[in-house]
């Protein structure tokens, strides 16, 4: 029986007499395969019962690895998705995580015993916005202890954000805290969606080349 191979959906139903409303969601499928550079191969003598005539490529046997592999890829994807989501959840709470956490730190009634007793203290404090809200965060643990309870310590940084260029438009230790936290944000914002593109192109050739496999069982 001769055989053709077809690149379009058009040509395919034109060379076969395929109705146009045979089996729509294949056609759909067909229409996704081909746009993505995919091609069939079909026998075009006698056509089966549904009026289509038999796949010849891809066979079942590629049709099974091509879905093996893409389900393996999307597997990949979305855990990679899972972990993005987590960053975001991470970002979006940190604010929040870490003003809850710093009443459980020592450190933060020492703060607050010396934001009462100590006038000097307290204007250092207020000087230098001491980020107390994130003595529960080990990246700033460090430096609030040693401005806790290192009054040369306090004191030079305290002259550092009065009189450094650094802090000239902005007098706040942790305003990188912050800005770290809205970049986080951004990166896992920015690759959940381009996740999403990558598994919503893996979804359609899954559904392409499972409908494929359905016609070369028929």
């Amino acid at each position: 029986m001769p055989e053709q191979t077809f690149s379009s959906l058009e040509l395919l139903e034109k060379k076969t007499g395929l109705k146009k409303d045979a089996n729509a969601g294949r056609k759909n499928a067909l229409k996704n395969y081909f746009g993505k550079g995919g091609i069939i191969r079909v026998d075009l003598g006698p056509k089966n019962a549904k009026g289509w005539p038999a796949l010849v490529y891809p066979t079942k046997l590629r049709l099974r690895a091509l879905i093996r592999d893409k389900e393996k890829l999307r597997s990949n994807y979305s855990k990679k998705r899972k972990s993005w989501e987590k960053k975001l959840r991470d970002a979006e709470f940190y604010n929040v995580s870490t003003f809850v956490r710093q009443f459980s730190s020592p450190l933060y009634w020492k703060h607050f015993l010396q934001m009462a007793r100590n006038p000097d203290y307290k204007a250092d404090a207020e000087k230098t916005k001491l980020p107390m809200h994130l003595v529960s965060d080990p990246r700033w643990q460090p430096m609030i202890k040693m401005f806790i309870e290192d009054l040369e310590y306090r004191k030079q940084l305290t002259e550092t954000v009065e009189n450094s260029i650094v802090y000239k438009k902005n007098k706040k230790l942790a305003r990188y805290a912050s800005q770290l936290a809205d970049f986080r944000k951004t990166e896992s914002n920015k690759n959940i969606t381009e996740l999403d593109k990558k598994l919503k192109e893996i979804d359609e050739c899954l559904d392409s080349y499972k409908k494929l496999a359905e016609w070369a069982n028929e």
